[in-house]
């Protein structure tokens, strides 16, 4: 049987993490229940294994580990220096190029996208890689993506990612990349939800961060958000805390993001209405119901519509 290079979110589903990583079953799974995920697809683990074997990459690799066989942090360093440069300057074997590229032109011509990468061992309950590997956004074009996919698939061997692997037991030879490719909403408003409160652990409250913007001003730890904690059940809020507001990133024309001033109609504005917290807690509820259990969620709002971008377990409850 021939193995599946890509597939789309609507093919996917929970049970897909070997083949689709942890992000991109999840959003297969959000799909499939009918919320709100922009459309995309996923390139799957067998397509990196593929490109591995094609090159010979993989035996390179496996000669720059055995160096190593301690994993010691300052030894990953020497690693990740030599590992990732072979990848990145790689040639995507030619049929596998050509399968990305036809599913890229299904979501329309030059359409900007987010890259995402998704290891087949993250995003587990207990292991989370959750910011071991790396994110795109704003990719444009045939040759950016493919060059995105590449440094994707690299930053699966960062000094951290192995190290974390290394701790949890995970082998770097079990562990395969898959990559998300999903169209970009050119949010407004961005942020992040945990369904259950990581800091005191009340499963009766949601804590709610926003900016202004793209939500990397949030993941990155750039940009202090808007932060609130919201009963789940009545909508109350129970703490606000507003930020000051200085930043903000954004889309820029040809590729890629950057950081502009806020307006200053917005510095002192809070990011999120009323309304909008009670969308946000209610479409919680739903997906933490969905999944059965604390979901770390993170979503945008672009002219008024509110997309969910990816959701993960908490694993630190």
């Amino acid at each position: 049987m021939t193995e599946i290079l890509c597939a789309n979110f609507n093919e996917l589903c929970h049970e897909d993490i070997p083949l689709a990583g942890g992000k991109g079953a999840n959003l297969g799974e959000m799909v499939q229940a009918g919320l709100p995920v922009p459309p995309g697809f996923v390139i799957c683990a067998p397509a990196y294994r593929l490109m591995l074997e094609k090159t010979t990459i993989i035996n390179q690799i496996n000669q720059i580990l055995n160096k190593f066989p301690n994993r010691e942090p300052s030894d990953l360093v020497k690693a990740e220096e030599q590992i990732r440069p072979i990848i990145e300057n790689a040639e995507i074997p030619p049929e596998l190029a050509r399968e990305i590229i036809a599913n890229y032109h299904k979501l329309g011509t030059d359409v900007p996208v987010a890259v995402r990468s998704s290891a087949t061992a993250e995003d587990l309950a207990g292991a989370s890689f959750a910011g071991q590997q790396e994110t795109f956004l704003n990719v444009i074009g045939d040759e950016a993506l493919l060059k995105s996919t590449l440094k994707c698939w690299s930053s699966l061997f960062t000094s951290q990612a192995m190290f974390y692997r290394a701790q949890k037991g995970f082998k770097d030879t079990e562990v395969s990349m898959a990559v998300v490719i999903q169209i970009m909403v050119n949010s407004e408003k961005s942020g992040v939800t945990f369904t259950y409160d990581p800091v005191t652990r009340n499963p009766y409250q949601m804590t709610v961060e926003g900016v202004w913007g793209l939500g990397e001003g949030i993941v990155s730890g750039t940009i202090t958000p808007d932060h609130y904690k919201i009963d789940r059940e009545t909508k109350e809020v129970i703490f606000e805390f507003k930020a000051p507001k200085t930043i903000m990133f954004t889309k820029q024309l040809n590729g890629g993001i950057y950081t502009i001033d806020v307006p200053p109609e917005k510095k002192q504005e809070p990011v999120l209405s009323r309304e909008e917290l009670i969308s946000i807690v209610e479409l919680g509820n739903v997906v933490e119901s969905h999944f059965g259990s604390a979901q770390d969620i993170e979503w945008g709002i672009e002219d008024g519509h509110l997309y969910l971008l990816q959701s993960r377990p908490v694993t630190n409850i």
